[in-house]
């Protein structure tokens, strides 16, 4: 009888704690759903303002906690470290690339090219992304995600939303200066601001409290779970029914052929030396990830198909349940 080694006992418990966080948040999220709708609530409590208020306390509250203590204890003396966010913007544009080509070979209409552009392009790196790093490598790979992540919302702001907006059929009145856009909202420049105060705090003669540095990785796993009650109270199962042999696509697409070239390059240029190996297990990790829900907002805004968007977030998040394992093993083995 083969036994499991005392490194793979806790790897494996950490596989599972991911499954559960997951599955905690969803399902707290739907059973929400299923209560606003066969009961009526007092009407001075406003479901929608209550989902807003869970995502503002982990945007505003708990991320800046959480970036602050991670950047300060990590090593960033190494300047290749640069490539994270380079490989954050080029995985999303390889993302969108792929759906986009995927999209015109299938001659979809212009509106479900723009769906399945969307979904190429957005990667679930905050709920989803940290949380799994944070598990499956550890408290010091949150750093390095966040920083694979530095870019990602200006990428979005700038180039992915005109692209998206070319596809629709409804013009953003209120497009302006997007870089201003960027540069006015809290969430963007509150993260900002924390892995810059980290990164000073790192390089100051300050040593990181105790406290802080172990309640990272419960501080993750909470704000993980209220960012995935919105995500399970919104969905739309009955969007996959209809949209589910274009949605499926994306799977090889998002868990296969993305990770796959972000990671062989990495590999190839060195990264893979870093920090016992930290770097190419992050960049792993993050390419591989479902769209975010924030996917859903493009086809919103400018009347793309939003059954479909809604469809592709669904199967694809739901992947992680065979993805997971995959990344579980291929991360072990990179130890």
């Amino acid at each position: 009888m083969q036994y499991l080694t005392e490194k793979e006992v806790p790897l494996i418990g950490s596989f599972i704690y991911a499954i559960s966080i997951i599955l905690i948040g969803l399902i707290i999220g739907r059973a929400v759903r299923v209560v606003a709708e066969k009961y009526r609530l007092p009407e001075w409590f406003s479901l929608n303002y209550f989902m807003n208020a869970l995502i503002r306390v982990v945007l505003l509250v708990l991320n800046p906690i959480i970036l602050i203590s991670a950047f300060w204890s990590a090593d960033l003396t190494n300047v290749r470290l640069i490539y994270l966010p380079i490989f954050g913007i080029v995985t999303i544009f390889l993302g969108a690339a792929l759906a986009l080509l995927f999209s015109r070979w299938k001659q979809l209409p212009k509106e479900q090219i723009g769906s399945m552009f969307v979904s190429g392009a957005f990667l679930n790196l905050g709920s989803f992304g940290v949380l799994f790093c944070t598990l499956f490598i550890g408290e010091q790979a949150i750093a390095y995600a966040a920083m694979f992540r530095l870019l990602e919302e200006f990428t979005y702001y700038t180039i992915i939303y005109p692209i998206a907006k070319s596809y629709g059929s409804l013009n953003d009145a209120a497009s302006g200066s997007r870089v201003m856009r960027i540069l006015k909202d809290p969430f963007i420049m509150i993260t900002f601001s924390s892995i810059v105060i980290g990164a000073v705090l790192n390089v100051s003669p300050i040593e990181r409290f105790g406290w802080l540095g172990a309640s990272n990785s419960t501080l993750i796993a909470l704000a993980s779970i209220l960012l995935l009650i919105p995500i399970g109270f919104s969905m739309r199962i009955v969007s996959v029914k209809k949209y589910w042999t274009l949605s499926v696509w994306l799977i090889p697409i998002k868990f296969l052929a993305v990770p796959l070239v972000i990671t062989g390059i990495a590999y190839l240029i060195g990264l893979g030396n870093l920090y016992d190996g930290i770097l190419l297990q992050v960049l792993l990790i993050m390419s591989a990830m479902p769209p975010a829900v924030a996917s859903l907002v493009p086809p919103r805004l400018y009347k793309l198909d939003m059954e479909l968007a809604n469809s592709n977030w669904i199967v694809a998040t739901s992947s992680l349940v065979f993805v997971l394992p995959i990344l579980y093993v291929l991360v072990n083995w990179m130890n």
